[in-house]
């Protein structure tokens, strides 16, 4: 029987570029050899048990209306779990390049949208390698499913087939009015024409369901508000400069992941600097790594804000094996001007705090919702009117905390990247597994073909910052805010003008970036750096006003 997609769904759907694929990918890392028949049975019975992935996308005939899920009647599991083997000598080089081969092979629209590859001769080892599209479930779900089909017992017995009750998919929440928010976009709705209206819909489903209601009422006192200020806030909001993280894609990727790192380190240093959490330490080093990596392509770095979207879950507990997509994106600013890691990690865990307390996650649910109700070109063009405004994405999974078992094998490590969208060129995923933690990363080849100096920039910024916490050094030594790079370039800068007085003009005009792409020419007002247009976009006289723009961009 035929599933109607949802809007979250279809909205990754029409993401799929040839540059970016919206494919998430992951592996689990044997010691040992896996048995191909056992895995082929493991997969049948836990993983292709769920109806979706055995499913086709059917989009309707007219080439209007939502595309649909339905079981795919040449359903074959050979099709999808397939066997494979590194040249020789299978070290982790040739892992690395054969799983950006595959990265870049794009599903047969015909058959449901997953593949599994078991990668051998890795060492004495091997590898098991998952391609999941977007479309089918978010990664939270899916890291659940992964997992869901593994054992914490090395002696489990051959999985056996064990019939599934279908369960009715549910719809998000149920329909009541919201005049509030239908008032204070009226102006807005007269031009934004279907996509409008959509959008007031989902509004409405979203405040109808107790749970979010609850949620935001913790975050904001006024959501139709805040609903503007940061709709507000994403027009406005300026594109992160090209970098090699961001820019013209090419189709080949590149795939590179550090050594597992003990958890009880980076719980180390999250406990002596401000009582910050493991995920502000990774974040920050993360930051600190990107910083060192730009200076090695003499990109100045002493003024740089980089943005990163980040997948935040809004699942409801228990809910996290529903397939589909149920989670949120949101912007964080990265300071990679910082020099000093101390003052980088309580920035960041200031920044992080922040953005917990928002109702940003809530309200860019709302947008991807909406956007899904549109037409693939449309879609695609509203996607990236916001994902290129980040130059990154970045993703922190805490994984299982003891030792799990695969088709009869010990998982020795797993890791996972996510997909890209836009000019995105950079993925960072991270995953704790086992008492351990990777940090795994995706670039574009076109723009970064040395991914390894950014991933030996993240130990060399941990090792640092842990030699400063064990050795007491943090206590004494001496925050520093900027190094002499940018200062070294002004210098050189001042001596080929000979103009210090023009220069003292330039730095005084607004560090914003306009829509084409243009530095503003704007004064900056004193101590900001920023003009008045870009400074002042929350003040309530020009939401609404802001709101309309957006709408008018979406459906041009």
């Amino acid at each position: 029987m035929a599933e109607r997609m949802t809007n979250a769904d279809n909205f990754w759907l029409c993401m799929d570029e040839p540059t970016n694929l919206m494919v998430i990918t992951a592996f689990m890392e044997f010691k040992e050899p896996v048995d191909f028949k056992r895995l082929q049975a493991t997969i049948d019975c836990r993983l292709a048990s769920f109806p979706r992935f055995q499913m086709r996308v059917v989009r309707p005939k007219s080439g209007v209306g939502m595309p649909s899920w339905e079981m795919d009647p040449n359903y074959d599991l050979r099709s999808h779990v397939q066997r494979i083997a590194l040249p020789s000598p299978g070290d982790k080089k040739d892992l690395q390049e054969m799983i950006s081969n595959l990265t870049m092979m794009p599903f047969d629209p015909n058959k449901p949208l997953w593949q599994v590859h078991l990668i051998e001769n890795y060492g004495d080892g091997c590898v098991i390698f998952y391609r999941i599209h977007h479309a089918i479930g978010d990664g939270m779900a899916l890291i659940y499913v992964l997992l869901s089909a593994a054992d914490s017992d090395p002696d489990a017995p051959w999985p056996e087939n064990v019939p599934r009750t279908k369960k009715r998919s549910k719809n998000i929440m149920p329909f009541m009015p919201f005049q509030a928010i239908v008032k204070s976009l009226n102006s807005g709705l007269k031009s934004s024409q279907r996509f409008g209206k959509q959008m007031v819909k989902e509004i409405e489903k979203v405040i109808s369901n107790s749970d979010y209601r609850k949620k935001v009422v913790k975050t904001t006192g006024s959501f139709p508000t805040d609903f503007t200020k940061v709709l507000s806030k994403h027009t406005i909001m300026s594109s992160d400069p090209n970098t090699p993280f961001k820019g013209k894609l090419g189709v080949r990727k590149l795939v590179a992941w550090t050594d597992p790192m003990e958890l009880s380190q980076i719980k180390t240093v999250g406990r002596a600097i401000s009582m910050t959490t493991l995920n502000d330490v990774l974040v920050a080093t993360v930051t600190g790594a990107m910083r060192r990596y730009l200076k090695t392509r003499h990109v100045a770095v002493n003024e740089l804000d980089l943005r990163v979207t980040i997948p935040v879950n809004i699942r409801k507990p228990g809910t996290e094996f529903e397939l589909g997509n149920k989670f949120s994106l949101i912007f964080l600013p990265l300071p990679v001007y910082l020099e000093d890691p101390v003052l980088r990690l309580k920035e960041v865990k200031r920044r992080m705090d922040h953005l917990k307390k928002s109702p940003d996650p809530y309200i860019n649910f709302v947008l991807l919702n909406s956007i899904g109700y549109l037409p693939p070109g449309l879609a695609q063009k509203a996607a990236q009117l916001f994902g290129n405004k980040a130059s990154g994405v970045m993703t922190n999974v805490p994984g299982p905390r003891k030792p799990l078992y695969f088709a009869g094998s010990k998982i020795d490590n797993l890791m996972f990247w996510v997909p890209r969208s836009g000019k995105i060129g950079l993925g960072i995923s991270i995953l704790s597994y086992d008492g351990k933690v990777t940090v795994v990363i995706a670039s574009d080849e076109k723009l970064m073909t040395d991914s390894d100096v950014l991933l030996e920039g993240f130990e060399e910024e941990f090792n640092y910052l842990l030699e400063l916490v064990q050795t007491g050094k943090i206590y004494d030594e001496p925050l520093v805010l900027h190094d002499r790079y940018k200062e070294a370039q002004d210098a050189a800068k001042l001596e080929e003008d000979g103009d210090s007085d023009e220069s003292k003009e330039k730095n005084d005009r607004c560090r914003a970036v306009t829509k084409s792409g243009k530095k503003c020419r704007n004064k900056a007002v004193p101590g900001s750096g920023y003009c008045k247009m870009h400074s002042d976009y929350a003040e309530e006289d020009s939401q609404i006003k802001d709101v309309v723009q957006l709408m008018k961009e979406l459906i041009e």
